[in-house]
Order: structure tokens, then sequence, then C-alpha cells
């Protein structure tokens, strides 16, 4: 889509043009969301055990500190999205990445069609 986009054809009518230009923002906001709420769900991960661990849980009865440590253990670890059992995790940093590289091979391809002479 995004090569569709970049080497625009005279030939390719402006309501396809704008249609290929609003299916690309749609992706890119529904990537940029999903990563967004993988973040966010980090970061109340972290206020979560912030919050535990500044918490007086040892003035508490024996049974409510057993419970408090072992919540305090299940939010010790990030929380962001993950697949393919952690080999990619969501972030925001991991949609830059996404984008950059869409970025540069549009414009490597680009730079190989302008070298065989087409433009």
């Amino acid at each position: 889509m995004l090569y569709q986009i970049m080497f625009f054809n005279p030939e390719l009518s402006r309501m396809r043009f704008a249609k290929l230009n609003m299916e690309s923002a749609t992706i890119f906001a529904a990537i940029f969301f999903l990563m967004n709420v993988s973040e966010i769900s980090d970061d109340c991960n972290g206020m979560m055990r912030r919050a535990l661990a500044e918490c007086s849980w040892n003035n508490c009865s024996s049974k409510t500190q057993r419970e408090l440590c072992m919540l305090l253990r299940r939010v010790q670890c990030c929380h962001h999205m993950k697949f393919y059992d952690g080999a990619i995790v969501l972030s925001r940093v991991f949609f830059m990445d996404i984008t950059k590289f869409a970025y540069s091979f549009v414009n490597f391809v680009k730079i190989g069609y302008n070298s065989k002479g087409q433009t």
C-alpha cells in the first residue's frame, strides 16, 4: 500500500489515492493504539508496584501481609503485551522501529526504481 502511495501513478484516480492514504493512516493509527495500550498497561503495573512497596503493609495482619507479598511478586515483572513467547514486545519503541523500517524500505524501493532510469 505504501508502495502505491509513493509511486503515484497519474492513471490512478484521486479518489483511489485518497482511499489508499486513509487506509494507511488507519492502519498506522490502529498499530499505534495497540502499542500505546501495551505501554499504558506497563505504566499502570509500575504504579501498582510502587504503591505496594511504599504502603505500610508490615503493619497489617499476617494474612494480609502474605497476600500483599504475593501481589507484589506478581507485579514485579513488566506487563507489556508479548507475542511469540516474548520475542515481540509491543511498545512505543517497537512502533517507531516498525515505522522506520517501513520508511526505509519504501525509500530503498524508490531508489532502485529511479536508478533504472524510470521516473
